[in-house]
Parts: C-alpha cells; sequence; structure tokens
C-alpha cells in the first residue's frame, strides 16, 4: 500500500514535470518585441520606456477589456499602499506590470498557471497585498478578482447579449445580487432605489441596438447621435450593456461611470431639453 502510494505520488510528480516542460510560455517575446516597453538594452533597469506598458498588453489581451469589467489602470494609487514589489510606472501609475510580472514563470512547480502574478496567491488573498477590507466596498469587496470576465451562457433567448451584461446577470439573477428581470427576447434591468431610497419602478433596456432606437423618435427615444455620446459610456457593437452606465470598480454611487448629478449620465445619451 505503501508503494502503490509513493509510486502515485511519483507519477503525479513527474507528470507535473513533464506538462511544466511541454508548456509552452505564451510570454516568450521576440527579441523585436522589446522596444514595446523598452529602449537601449533591456537587461538595464532603466531601460522601460516613460509611457505606460498597457496599450502592448491590450495589443494580445484585447479580449479582457470587450469580455468583463477589469481593474482601474493608468491611475495613481490615491487611497492604498501600494508594496515595494508591486512597482508602479515610471509616472507613478498602476499599470498591468504592476501585478503582472510579465516574464516571471508561466506555470508554477506544480503546472498549474502563475498568471505573472507577483505573488504565489490569488483571489482575495492576492487584491490585500494592497487593498485593506476598508479600501473596498460593494461589489470590489465579492469580486476577489481584477479581471472580472463572463461565466455565464445564455442560450434560446432570442436576443444576444455582451459578455459583460451576461457577466452581471450571472450574480444579479437573483442568485447573489438584485433579481434581473428577464423575458423573451428582452433582457432588462430595473433601478431599485433612488437617492433618497425612493423605489423607482423604470427599467432600462439592454442589449439593444442604439441607432435602431434613434430612429424611433418618441419622449424616451430621442437620443443623441452616437459620435455626441459621453465616451465614458461603452457601447458593445453599438448596443447598450450593463457596463455602459456601470463598472463595479467605480467609486460613484450606484457604480456608475460617471455621475449622474443632474441626469448627467441620463443626458449623456438622451436629448429631453
Amino acid at each position: 500500500m505503501k508503494k502503490t502510494f509513493f509510486f502515485s505520488i511519483l507519477f503525479f510528480g513527474g507528470l507535473c514535470l513533464l506538462v511544466y516542460c511541454l508548456e509552452q510560455n505564451p510570454h516568450a517575446f521576440k527579441e523585436s518585441d522589446c522596444v514595446l516597453c523598452h529602449q537601449g538594452d533591456p537587461g538595464s533597469p532603466t531601460s522601460l520606456t516613460a509611457g505606460s506598458p498597457t496599450l502592448a498588453c491590450t495589443g494580445c489581451h484585447a479580449d479582457i477589456l470587450k469580455s468583463g469589467f477589469m481593474h482601474p489602470v493608468d491611475v495613481r494609487p490615491d487611497q492604498v499602499g501600494i508594496p515595494a514589489d508591486f512597482p508602479l510606472s515610471r509616472s507613478g501609475l498602476i499599470v498591468c506590470t504592476t501585478c503582472h510580472a510579465v516574464h516571471a514563470a508561466h506555470v508554477d512547480t506544480v503546472a498549474e498557471k502563475t498568471y505573472y502574478l507577483r505573488r504565489p496567491v490569488r483571489g482575495r488573498a492576492f487584491c490585500a497585498s494592497c487593498h485593506t477590507q476598508s479600501s473596498l466596498s460593494g461589489h470590489q469587496l465579492v469580486l476577489g478578482e481584477a479581471h472580472f470576465q463572463s461565466r455565464y451562457i445564455s442560450t434560446g433567448y432570442g436576443q444576444e447579449l455582451d459578455e459583460t451584461s451576461k457577466n452581471c446577470i450571472s450574480c444579479h439573477d437573483g442568485t447573489y445580487g438584485s433579481s434581473v428581470p428577464v423575458t423573451g427576447g428582452v433582457w432588462q434591468h430595473s433601478s431599485n432605489y433612488g437617492s433618497a431610497g425612493t423605489k423607482l419602478g423604470s427599467k432600462h433596456p439592454i442589449g439593444i441596438d442604439y441607432e435602431a432606437a434613434r430612429s424611433k423618435h418618441g419622449r424616451k427615444t430621442d437620443l443623441r447621435p452616437m459620435g455626441m455620446v459621453d465616451q465614458r459610456l461603452q457601447l458593445y457593437n453599438g448596443r447598450l450593456g450593463c457596463g455602459t452606465c456601470h463598472d463595479p470598480y467605480s467609486s460613484l454611487d450606484h457604480d456608475l461611470v460617471m455621475s449622474n448629478e443632474r441626469s448627467a449620465l441620463c443626458f449623456a445619451c438622451h436629448q429631453m431639453e
């Protein structure tokens, strides 16, 4: 019995080592790629370019931006303490490489992906490297991840929804968050409470084509031309989604992408003057 257990452990260890050796490192950059982040000798600690590496990272990882929410980058760490092993950009900004060491090992000793994280922990434990419980609120407390991508699959509803909205509904279907009414072919999200705590009965559709809505004239569909919409309101292939108005990493009330004081967010799309 002991021999069987020993050989099982030995086999498992050997298998992990084999996977470790065979797994191709997606960050095996070509020499010509060095100029994306470095100037001069890449081995020099002062060779990093003054700009942000975000553009270089999103060149390959654009899916992260399209299919979910992402921890803010290119921002100053005003409310958190950044450890010494989490380097900021030369201009003092949180960037992708603050959390990810792009030249580190891509798998660990048991062949688990490291995601190039700067510490061998994940989830909330990794977030706690910079954030304290008191510095987090709302969604940030429950997400426990910096790249919140969709794990939700919808079938048969007749109207395709963007990945970000599926992401929101995966919790806000009443399982963890507030319930979101879903009816055949129409995805709608209900505003629960107004700023004064009064219940609102209004609903706002998502998954609809913005330009198609503009063509239907009426009080609620007198919309600004798409080119005049505030750029903080993101559309998904021309359609509205949860992420058009909300961002779980936002510090504003109701996780809005911009302040709605004096209905500024509403008027960013609607023309009601």
